[in-house]
């Protein structure tokens, strides 16, 4: 009221022509409380803490938004685990090992305890040549021959046919099938000396 007085009729005439315009429109109604000038950004706030978070961000800060995704841990997490062992107890549980992992920090693990499954007992199983008896240490002449042998090739025990056999009386070497002094006399050639015990 105070400025219709002050200002003549046509000067409000030509400001109100003025604002009716699109383009200076948003200029004075930034003056009243409309939309901010440049550089001035609203604040978002949380909406559960109330902290400040990003404009950008859809309502909670982090630690809020994590409230309800995370499991709590289980209560017989810790026999399970035992048990099962990290990997068994995600299956069991249907949880990531990430998740197993925090739960087992949450129950007061040290890091360097692990939790292993329970093994059931016995000696482990032996694979490969090692079990079939073939390369048993043989302390007789012909035994140290073959050894001396081997550092040239293959050379194992076997039958009179040449079939591998750990107890047999004759020895293969690549493609023969040789007797106890025959071993001995081929390792002689190629340098062996033969050992008492």
């Amino acid at each position: 009221m105070l400025e219709a007085m002050t200002m003549p009729r046509k000067a409000i005439h030509v400001r109100n022509l003025v604002e009716a315009l699109p383009l200076f429109s948003w200029a004075m109604a930034s003056r009243r409380g409309g939309r901010p000038r440049s550089g001035t950004q609203p604040q978002k706030h949380c909406r559960t803490c109330g902290t400040q978070i990003s404009r950008y961000s859809r309502g909670q800060c982090r630690s809020c938004g994590y409230i309800g995704l995370k499991r709590n841990c289980p209560d017989d997490f810790l026999s399970v685990l035992h048990r099962l062992g990290s990997q068994g107890a995600a299956k069991h549980f249907n949880a990531s090992l990430s998740t197993v992992t925090r739960w087992r920090r949450e129950a007061g693990m040290a890091l360097h305890e692990r939790a292993r499954r329970a093994k059931s007992g016995g000696l482990p199983k032996q694979r490969g040549v090692l079990c079939s008896g073939l390369l048993q240490r043989d302390v007789s002449l012909p035994g140290q021959a073959a050894d001396f042998l081997r550092q040239f090739g293959a050379v194992h025990r076997c039958d009179a046919t040449g079939k591998p056999n750990a107890k047999g009386q004759f020895w293969r070497r690549n493609f023969s099938v040789l007797s106890d002094e025959e071993i001995m006399s081929r390792a002689a050639r190629l340098g062996w000396k033969a050992m008492e015990f």
